[in-house]
This record gives structure tokens, sequence and C-alpha cells, in this order.
């Protein structure tokens, strides 16, 4: 909910906030702000990152950043949030990265970590499938490496913090970025194997 609210005929108008400000941008950019509210880069990367400019005449801080929280929608989870849980499957620790490029001529790398979860439901079909076509372990690994490789930025969440400097430059760019997600392979067996050996070793024995 965004705008204001009125309690009692002449009252004073309630603001309410849709969000903080740290739910929206990283800490380092948030500084960005503090320490140059009115510089036009620093607004063309709040135009960037929420899609709109704060009003003109909002020039401090504390101005821009009580817009932030009137008129933003929430991005970045909460350190303390909850993860998914992986039901009777198990989940795989990846490591995300991205670099942003914004119109306003800049580029800036984040990076964050999130659980990929897999369903006991979603583990045993990619396990039957291999025993079925006698592929083996390597086979339900190659193929859980594929669902990660695909679907790790649509079914994660990282809460990706930038690192380094905001750097400014001449590239050629229209608000694009590239992204990577980094795994151990080995975590994958482990996970797999220990998952198979504590509920199914019946199909472990089948897939080995």
């Amino acid at each position: 909910m965004k705008g204001n609210q009125m309690n009692g005929e002449n009252a004073e108008p309630v603001v309410i906030n849709r969000c903080k400000i740290d739910e929206v941008f990283a800490s380092p950019f948030i500084e960005l702000i503090g320490l140059a509210p009115r510089n036009p880069v620093v607004r063309g990367l709040i135009l960037s990152q929420t899609g709109r400019l704060p009003e003109p005449e909002r020039v401090t801080f504390e101005q821009i950043k009580e817009w932030v929280e009137m008129t933003c929608t929430k991005k970045i989870r909460p350190p303390n949030a909850p993860r998914s849980q992986a039901g009777d499957g198990f989940a795989i620790k990846l490591e995300f990265s991205e670099t942003e490029y914004g119109r306003a001529h800049y580029s800036v790398g984040r990076s964050g970590s999130d659980d990929f979860t897999l369903d006991a439901d979603e583990v045993l079909a990619l396990v039957h499938a291999a025993i079925d076509d006698a592929t083996g372990v390597e086979a339900v690994i190659d193929k859980i490496a594929e669902l990660i490789d695909t679907e790790a930025w649509e079914r994660c969440e990282p809460n990706l913090d930038d690192y380094g400097d905001y750097e400014y430059d001449e590239h050629e760019s229209n608000d694009s970025g590239n992204g990577s997600v980094d795994y151990s392979r080995t975590q994958v067996r482990e996970r797999l194997l220990g998952f198979l050996r504590e509920r199914h070793p019946g199909l472990l024995e089948e897939l080995t």
C-alpha cells in the first residue's frame, strides 16, 4: 500500500510505507545516495533500479529515503528471512554473481547465495529414469546440474550485495547485465547419495 490515509476528519495524513530503503537498495548504494543525493548520475542509478525518479524537489537523503519507502517495492530479501524448505528432498548451496550495466554508463558487480531445493518426487523421477536407461548415478547428477544451470535464477532468491565500486565509463549499455551461478558437483553427488542411502537404499543399489 502506498500514499496517505486520513485518521479522522481533520487529522494530519498518516504516511503508509511500502518497504524500507535497505529492502530496495544494497547498503553501498544507500551510502552513495547519502553522499551525493543531488548528483544526476546517482539519480540515474535510482531510475535504473526502480524504473522511476524521485521528484525534483526531493534533494536530500531523507527526502529520497522517504520517497523510496513510500513508492518502491522491496527487492532485497532481509538477511534473516527463512529459506524455502526442501521437504523430503535436499538442497544444493549456490553462489550467484552478476554484473549490471545501466543506462547511466556504470557497471557494478553483485554476489550472493541461496539453496536450490529439490523435492523428493523430483529427485525420484530422475533416479527412476536413470535406472530405466541404465545410465547410473552420473546421469542423475548431470540432470540435476542441468536443472540448476537453467532454473537457478527463477527458483532461488539470492540476496545480491554490491561489491567493489560503481565504475562509470562510456560503454554502450541499455540496462543490461550478465549473471553466473557456481556450485559444487561434489556436493550434488553427496546430497544425492545421502538422500538415497537414508530413504531409498533399494533404489541406490539399482542405480549403482
